[in-house]
């Protein structure tokens, strides 16, 4: 259930002047929402935005409307995730060697590349360990959870992808795309609209990485909707064929997927020397493709969870 707007003002209010307190310790902890059992608090609030401006600079200069907006729904999300996840562990934990491929993989393009780095960055930025591991292993345990729950759901048909792959006339040199992008649910026809209306005019004045880090529900927002680099030939016919009539910086039209809407940009673009090898390119495509119906199996999962859980503010 939304909060409503009068609580939604109290709250802004507030957080301008928690932003304004050097340390969480200084702040009246009260409950601002629940999700079932699970709460939300005004310290949680400020300790998710200090993470979030932590991992993601470029935050820094939104207003405290949006850093509210932000740091509610990345907590929304980990409490969603949390809940499910409990049903299946008994507690919240993972090998090290699982977290260690997680920061690797997330968070090595700003040097965080062991645990011992994480383990001072946090220190360094006075971020709350306990909290900041939890969300890891949150994420980590989910991931986990989808692989497990949908992996016998993953359709791939191999023969298919090595025919598609020998019709293609193999190029010496291909194009690898760096890609962002906005992922939105809309329940329909006039929520869409309001919706999309809504994230063009916060691109427009924000930038595409903060309006993802506003609206976009995949996990990829807390990176400000940051996929990573894709070689073009990989991404399915509708999307290859949408993305290649785009330049450099520029961003899509909503694709339709089976868990909403794409909203897709180009970041960069870059062409590398091709060592064609039939076998490897089709377990290359394999994986591609597990990954991407994977995603969109969590994408789904996740709404339906969210949708039958009691959320609201007190």
């Amino acid at each position: 259930m939304c909060i409503s707007k009068k609580l939604k003002v109290l709250i802004i209010i507030s957080l301008i002047i928690f932003l304004n307190v050097k340390t969480s310790t200084a702040l009246e902890n009260k409950i601002l929402f629940k999700v079932n059992n699970e709460i939300i608090t005004t310290i949680d609030i400020y300790e998710e935005i200090r993470f979030l401006k932590s991992f993601n600079p470029e935050i820094n200069n939104l207003n405290e409307t949006d850093l509210f907006e932000i740091s509610k729904n990345s907590i929304l999300r980990d409490k969603v995730k949390k809940i499910e996840i409990m049903n299946f562990v008994k507690e919240l934990k993972v090998d090290d060697k699982f977290l260690l491929g997680f920061i690797k993989n997330k968070y090595s393009k700003i040097g965080i590349n062991s645990i011992e780095k994480l383990e001072n960055y946090l220190s360094d930025n006075n971020l709350n360990r306990e909290n900041i591991m939890e969300k890891f292993y949150i994420q980590i345990i989910w991931n986990d959870l989808i692989f497990q729950k949908f992996k016998n759901k993953v359709v791939i048909d191999k023969e298919k992808i090595k025919n598609e792959i020998l019709k293609n006339p193999q190029k010496k040199y291909q194009k690898e795309l760096l890609l962002s992008e906005i992922t939105f649910s809309p329940n329909n026809k006039k929520n869409f609209q309001i919706k999309y209306e809504k994230i063009l005019q916060d691109i427009e004045s924000l930038g595409f990485k903060k309006t993802a880090l506003i609206h976009s529900n995949s996990d990829t927002a807390a990176n400000g909707g940051l996929i990573g680099w894709i070689k073009e030939d990989n991404l399915n016919k509708n999307v290859k064929e949408i993305i290649s009539k785009l330049s450099t910086g520029q961003f899509s039209k909503p694709i339709r997927t089976s868990s909403g809407f794409i909203i897709i940009k180009i970041e960069d673009e870059k062409e590398y020397k091709s060592n064609f090898n039939l076998n490897e390119k089709v377990d290359e495509v394999i994986k591609f493709k597990t990954n991407n119906q994977l995603d969109q199996f969590s994408s789904m999962y996740f709404n339906k969870l969210k949708k039958n859980l009691v959320i609201y503010g007190l």
